[in-house]
């Protein structure tokens, strides 16, 4: 990156720091990267997929992305985690970026995340899981580099949890279908308890070349504290969390 968008010598406040950032080139070198690590999947390149997965994880554009989405963009932004740490302010997210950019994601401790429930339509309570902001942060990183690798293996007309896809999608894809004359059969259903049963051994397998899998195996067994005590995390990932 350019030292001029990080690096600024000026007697400026923080809290004015953070605005005079270069966000669009920021946003296009990240950009970039992903669109050469699906090309490079999409090649079966995998020895470079994984050489810019690491350009992507230790790139600062990508820190400051994280950091923007998780402090300032996302409606769980005003969500601490077990430590209480937020960052609401310019000067607090200039001060969280200058500590993470001293770390690498590897050598990360993740701590566990506070359980809380929410209310569901049929009046049942949802478990949520709530990472702490630095958690928050390097999950997204990590989904960042894992994002465009995947999305070359997903199937086309799969649109649950991906980029640019969402339920109307889905709707218009099978109005398609149903258009065309012929009988078509529809089946709706649902997953009892989806993310609470996920395998861990089965996602680790998946990502097993991924440079920072280990990573991800300590975010999935790092565990909740739910009333002030800690749970084991055998199974499972939390609603709430990246990971």
């Amino acid at each position: 990156m350019r030292n001029t968008s990080l690096h600024m010598k000026s007697t400026l406040p923080n809290n004015t720091k953070w605005k005079q950032l270069d966000w669009f080139y920021i946003n296009r070198y990240v950009e970039k990267l992903q669109q050469r690590i699906y090309r490079a999947e999409s090649l079966g390149e995998k020895r470079k997929v994984r050489e810019l997965q690491r350009m992507l994880i230790h790139s600062k554009s990508a820190l400051l992305i994280s950091i923007k989405r998780i402090t300032q963009e996302n409606k769980g932004k005003r969500t601490a985690g077990i430590d209480g740490y937020k960052a609401l302010t310019d000067a607090e997210r200039m001060r969280l970026y200058g500590m993470m950019a001293q770390y690498r994601i590897k050598n990360h401790s993740p701590k566990p995340s506070v359980r809380t429930y929410i209310k569901k339509k049929n009046g049942k309570l949802r478990p949520l899981s709530i990472p702490t902001i630095k958690d928050r942060v390097y999950q997204n990183i990590a989904k960042m580099a894992l994002e465009p690798q995947w999305e070359v293996r997903f199937e086309p007309t799969s649109y649950g949890f991906r980029p640019k896809r969402g339920c109307h999608d889905a709707i218009e894809r099978i109005f398609k279908s149903c258009s065309q004359g012929k009988k078509r059969w529809i089946f709706e259903g649902d997953f009892k308890g989806c993310f609470d049963n996920l395998k861990h051994d089965y996602i680790l397998q998946q990502i097993k070349e991924f440079p920072y899998n280990t990573i991800i195996e300590k975010w999935l067994k790092a565990g909740y504290v739910d009333n002030n005590v800690f749970e084991r995390t055998e199974k499972g990932s939390g609603q709430g969390s990246l990971c």
